[in-house]
């Protein structure tokens, strides 16, 4: 039965991604000719996230059960801020779906060699830490918060292997704390074998997206990015060793 149900899910999530993704060149089209890069930017970004969530809450129920739990208890800020999430599965990037508000995505460089997938990251101005100096990279963030939209990355750069989070890359505090920029922890939790690393089989189960409260810059600012980078992961980590169902 989960042979099949993986079956029709791919069945499914092909099909669906090839006729969206045809949508998604006669959109752009349109918008290229008539409006600004910034505006097909923002259209592209938005596409994006209804794929994911259709992908999400549509096909993967098949098989999965998500739930996006805001511990904020839905108080909405409409500041950016910079999102870091723990690692697990191939699948996080698709999660981030559930994210209110523009955000773009920071990724390896991995995702932009994708067919398809990756030429809609590049057109929807996602960016790679690795492909340019910290200098531009920063500029390039620096220009999407003067527009109000945020930035989510995984700042352990490769999945970990275990409930146990990897240590963690400077960049995306060092933004964060440059622009004084309040740092949103997400706790994604029961994706490890959704699927596994190596495999595209997603086993039966729930996963759940944990929005921890935002750290203020004023609980941060006489932190040097080393630190502040250890800080956020021991407040995540301490976070995933009280779950006992889903790590």
């Amino acid at each position: 039965m989960v042979f099949l149900k993986n079956l029709l899910f791919f069945i499914l999530f092909v099909t669906f991604t090839i006729d969206f993704f045809l949508f998604f060149g006669i959109v752009l089209i349109f918008i290229h000719l008539l409006f600004s890069k910034k505006t097909a930017q923002k259209t592209l970004r938005f596409l994006i996230v209804i794929y994911g969530r259709i992908i999400i809450f549509g096909f993967a129920r098949l098989l999965v059960k998500v739930r996006f739990i805001d511990s904020t208890k839905g108080k909405i800020a409409h500041d950016p801020c910079v999102y870091v999430a723990n690692h697990r599965s191939a699948s996080d990037p698709f999660l981030m779906g559930v994210l209110p508000g523009e955000f773009v995505q920071i990724v390896n460089l991995w995702p932009f060699k994708l067919p398809i997938f990756g030429l809609c990251a590049q057109l929807a101005g996602y960016l790679s830490v690795r492909s340019m100096p910290y200098t531009d990279f920063s500029t390039e963030c620096q220009k999407l918060f003067s527009q109000k939209i945020s930035i989510v990355g995984f700042p352990e750069g490769t999945r970990s292997a275990s409930p146990k989070i990897g240590q963690f890359h400077s960049t995306l505090f060092r933004i964060a704390a440059e622009n004084k920029l309040k740092i949103v922890p997400l706790i994604i939790l029961g994706n490890a074998d959704k699927p596994k690393r190596k495999s595209l089989k997603i086993n039966p189960g729930k996963i759940e997206i944990h929005k921890l409260p935002a750290i203020d810059h004023t609980e941060y600012e006489n932190f040097s990015s080393f630190e502040l980078k250890n800080h956020v992961r021991e407040t995540m980590q301490a976070f995933i060793d009280k779950q006992t169902d889903l790590i």
